[in-house]
């Protein structure tokens, strides 16, 4: 398939021609702004960071065995391995590896993400990236907080719903006379949420209402046994009570409903639900297929620590403790 080229936002349409005044002026600005909020890997400065992540093993090979094999011309260590001779660096393998952009433009992308940024505002808020490197980088957030959730285990007294979102228009699914399938049908993707108010999960639990089976697979992980479960009075999670020896405490969805938030016992977990539509609503349109990698991002962005710098420093720590990389062409294909 042939890619349409993009043009670089550091270019201008007068770009290689006689300018006027004018445009020369607006030239000039448009290319100074532009250095400023794109400094090299050199300018940056971030040879001290990444040098502080030394390798556990060689990427290559796994090998413990390598030595230090002098700097590369950004003052970054370069390494070799003493069982399969293979060079590297500390960004071998990682997210980071053969960049062209430093660390520093990450961070920014970063911190609009978790401000709910949509990737269209992101990538004119952060100075003209194209579009496609927003969505990049996106794809890299996803795949370094693959797993992140697993560790998680909520204890004490915990709130568990489900919560939906529907698939895209072009996937719905119909009747055979054409109209729609409606209500907790294939066209809503299920969402399991729960919370202990100190950290919360989030994953897919299928199309449709759910089943015990689905929701026990889905949570038996992550919920301590003999945890307080307050939930509605459905019985999809009897089968998870069960097993965990919960103590359930449940509320029928008609009784709640009218109830202000102060009063509604659900109230923590709806507050998540509400929160997160409003996270997928900025990036509406995207694949559902990266649903799950929304979701990892999403439990990222509201469990702990608060601070959004303390979450970037946490996300570059999971980047060299956990590496894997993903090649601009292995998303975008081969460009033309």
């Amino acid at each position: 398939m042939v890619r349409k080229t993009r043009q670089s936002r550091r270019k201008t349409s007068w770009d290689n021609t006689n300018m006027t005044p004018t445009q020369q002026f607006i030239h000039d600005q448009h290319k100074i702004h532009y250095d400023q909020r794109h400094p090299s890997i050199e300018e940056a400065g971030e040879a001290g960071l990444i040098n502080s992540h030394v390798p556990s093993c060689c990427p290559y090979c796994k090998s413990s065995s390598f030595t230090k094999f002098g700097l590369d011309s950004n003052g970054i260590q370069r390494y070799r391995c003493s069982s399969c001779g293979q060079r590297f660096k500390p960004t071998t393998g990682t997210i980071f590896d053969s960049r062209r952009i430093p660390i520093s433009e990450w961070i920014e992308y970063c911190t609009n993400i978790f401000r709910y940024v949509s990737l269209n505002a992101d990538s004119w808020n952060n100075n003209k990236n194209a579009l496609s490197t927003s969505k990049y980088w996106l794809e890299k957030l996803f795949l370094t907080l693959q797993g992140s959730q697993d560790s998680i285990v909520l204890s004490d007294t915990v709130w568990l719903d489900e919560t939906y979102y529907t698939v895209i228009m072009k996937d719905r699914q119909h009747h055979e006379d054409g109209t729609l399938l409606k209500g907790l049908s294939r066209n809503q993707i299920c969402i399991g949420v729960a919370t202990d108010k100190k950290h919360t999960i989030c994953f897919i639990e299928g199309y449709g209402k759910p089943s015990q089976k689905s929701s026990y697979e889905t949570f038996k992980d992550h919920i301590a046994e003999g945890s307080v479960l307050i939930h509605d009075k459905e019985t999809t999670h009897r089968k998870l009570v069960q097993h965990l020896s919960l103590k359930s405490k449940t509320y029928s969805s008609k009784d709640l409903k009218g109830l202000t938030d102060s009063e509604n016992p659900l109230e923590p977990v709806n507050r998540i639900h509400s929160l997160l539509k409003m996270f997928l609503n900025a990036h509406s349109g995207f694949n559902r297929d990266d649903l799950q990698g929304y979701l990892d991002l999403y439990a990222f962005v509201v469990n702990p620590p608060s601070d959004y710098l303390e979450k970037v420093e946490k996300l570059i720590n999971l980047v060299f403790e956990n590496p894997k990389s993903l090649r601009y062409r292995e998303q975008f294909g081969e460009k033309t």
